[in-house]
């Protein structure tokens, strides 16, 4: 079953768009909403923010909402895989206004283009507005860099995660701003004639998306709905305007911007950037270690999750380890023992090292090991 992809032009936690929510929220069958913060973590009402959002959620649609926080260039890799986990479990996940090239440093390095694919291919519901929308496509547009700063136009290289859905495009929200009053703010602040420059470098067409609208991409009815106040725009090898209230087929979508092809499920394995020390040559040993390298993909994410919340009860001070966290603590150190037994002392200390970062201390015995959550004193 495939799932969908809500594109927000702006309005995000506007009554008009509500609907728009409910529909999504209902179609993937969730019970939860996952938020992601990363495109306006740098501002300093940050916290603000996510407030007003699982406030919004909670009033507005009356469904809870979870804010799964990246907000900084210089995250760890137990920020990473916890991201990745509450991303792939998800069923709706919204993220919205910010810089869309702050948030595309920290997701490609993050690697959540795997994760969104992997969720939205499950059934689940992606709705990026504003900002975040423009990470969606081959290429971005770096606004605050040329509205604000003056740098001459240029493009980002996007998530591409439609490419991966089968609908290579670049994505532009704020299609019909009008903000600017005497001068052209419409495609995205940066008016028509830089945008047209831009275009001369695109091998793929636009879907605009005017303010207070949104564009719905169901990848499992093959189609494209349009709610809200204004249009959706596609261009490409021509052009085709569509009003609220319409839907189209992807396949002529999929004609206008490049080559539409219906959305097949991933085969191929997550991509990994982990170093080479403490907890992240933990994960990379173990995640390609032969003790984890079946060709079902399915093994290696449940391994990873199960990592995150080991790192997630450990600093979270448990009062009782061996309930919560003792059968994969004793994976771990299984594939320690195995690993001492052939020899290979280097992986055995790397694995009790990076166990050491999550708060769990070995401590090894004449019958074997023993373990204990560390104190941190």
């Amino acid at each position: 079953m495939g799932g969908r992809v809500i594109i927000m032009g702006s309005g995000e936690l506007a009554p008009v768009l509500i609907g728009t929510h409910r529909a999504g929220i209902e179609a993937a069958a969730a019970d939860r909403v996952v938020v992601l913060d990363t495109p306006f973590g740098f501002q300093e009402n940050a916290s603000h923010l996510t407030e007003r959002l699982v406030e919004f959620f909670k009033t507005s649609l009356n469904i809870a909402a979870d804010v799964v926080s990246l907000r900084h260039r210089n995250f760890d890799e137990v920020q990473k895989e916890r991201l990745l986990a509450a991303v792939r479990r998800a069923r709706y996940v919204f993220a919205g206004p910010g810089s869309p090239s702050y948030a595309l440093d920290i997701w490609q390095r993050a690697g959540i283009v795997d994760a969104l694919q992997a969720m939205i291919e499950a059934g689940g519901t992606l709705t990026f507005a504003s900002a975040a929308s423009l990470t969606l496509g081959r290429k971005a547009i770096p606004v605050y860099e040329i509205y604000k700063v003056g740098q001459d136009p240029f493009w980002l290289d996007g998530l591409d995660l439609f490419s991966r859905l089968g609908l290579p495009c670049v994505v532009i929200p704020h299609w019909n701003n009008a903000e600017g009053g005497n001068h052209d703010t419409s495609r995205c602040y940066i008016g028509q004639r830089r945008l047209a420059v831009l275009e001369q470098d695109l091998d793929v067409g636009v879907i605009g998306v005017d303010e207070h609208t949104a564009a719905t991409v169901d990848f499992d009815a093959g189609t494209l709905a349009v709610t809200g106040r204004g249009t959706v725009t596609v261009r490409g090898r021509n052009d085709l305007i569509l009003d609220s209230g319409s839907t189209t087929e992807l396949l002529a979508v999929g004609d206008i911007v490049g080559s539409f092809r219906p959305a097949m499920r991933s085969t191929a394995e997550p991509t990994s950037a982990l170093s080479t020390t403490g907890l992240e040559e933990l994960l990379a040993d173990l995640l390609l270690s032969e003790e984890l390298s079946r060709d079902d993909a399915s093994i290696r994410l449940e391994f990873r999750a199960k990592l995150v919340e080991v790192a997630e009860l450990a600093q979270a001070g448990l009062r009782d380890p061996r309930e919560s966290v003792g059968g994969f603590v004793e994976l771990l150190l299984e594939l320690r023992s195995d690993a001492r037994r052939r020899g290979d002392y280097e992986r055995a200390d790397n694995i009790r090292v990076a166990l050491a970062g999550l708060g769990v201390e070995v401590r090894d015995t004449r019958d074997g090991h023993e373990w204990v959550l560390g104190t941190g004193e």
